[in-house]
């Protein structure tokens, strides 16, 4: 655009100015009544616009915002407690049924494990039943699935203290395969013995102990070979999470 045109356009505004303002002085001051009228009207309806919008609750406060996402982690954190609840009493009504299986054919009582597998280096737990409940030392401790953990060693009036069978440096005489091991307990609910190496040892084999009526005491869950050793190392361990347990049933004698 060439510099004659722009004095033109300058030229024509500076003219359209002078005409507006010469007619407000003949007119009395009507033009600026107009824009003054104009630019009320465009700042009411921005400020009607601002009072609609805080109106329909679009900008909502911070600390509103704040207190219902506070009300929100508060009710998921109830739910999350309820469920954990429900679990908790499906998994012990699930126990229970699983102890009334065996007491159908087994003379014995239901006991709570009071003390944590985890919280004795010994090997030991305690169980809440005890002599008023008839238990006396060296009742066999069962899970609901029907294998001996443990042996009563110790009782008071209404608690018991449990050696487990696999606690370390315990050796039961056992069977697998019709084969007799000694097996070592290693703590944990795991157990080790040598087997011969001509018997065929396969993982998930019961592993059985006659000096405890012919019950079953674990599954093998691991075979190790050295072609050089007559024997093979067979890793024994409880199908059960001893540490989730929460109850266990005591054979009467």
């Amino acid at each position: 655009m060439g510099p004659g045109r722009e004095r033109k356009r300058l030229i024509a505004a500076s003219a359209l100015v002078i005409v507006l303002f010469v007619f407000d002085i003949f007119s009395g001051g009507q033009v600026r009544a107009q824009a003054r009228d104009s630019v009320s009207s465009v700042w009411k309806l921005g400020v009607s616009a601002g009072k609609a919008v805080r109106g329909s609750g679009f900008f909502s406060s911070r600390a509103a915002l704040e207190k219902e996402n506070a009300a929100l982690k508060d009710q998921l954190a109830r739910s999350q407690v309820r469920a954990a609840a429900y679990q908790a009493l499906k998994d012990e009504n699930a126990a229970l049924r699983g102890m009334l299986r065996i007491s159908e054919n087994e003379l014995g009582i239901t006991a709570p494990v009071v003390s944590s597998f985890r919280a004795s280096p010994y090997g030991t737990f305690l169980v809440g039943a005890g002599s008023s409940d008839a238990v006396t030392p060296g009742s066999l401790v069962l899970t609901e699935e029907n294998f001996v953990i443990g042996r009563v060693a110790d009782v008071s009036p209404h608690s018991a203290l449990v050696n487990e069978l696999f606690a370390p440096n315990v050796s039961t005489d056992a069977l697998i395969r019709g084969a007799g091991v000694s097996v070592d307990g290693q703590g944990g609910g795991n157990a080790r013995a040598n087997v011969p190496r001509e018997v065929q040892v396969e993982i998930g084999d019961p592993v059985t102990s006659p000096v405890l009526k012919g019950r079953t005491i674990g599954v093998v869950g691991a075979v190790e070979e050295d072609p050089a050793s007559a024997y093979k190392r067979v890793y024994i361990r409880l199908p059960v999470n001893l540490a989730a347990l929460q109850f266990v049933y005591l054979l009467k004698q």
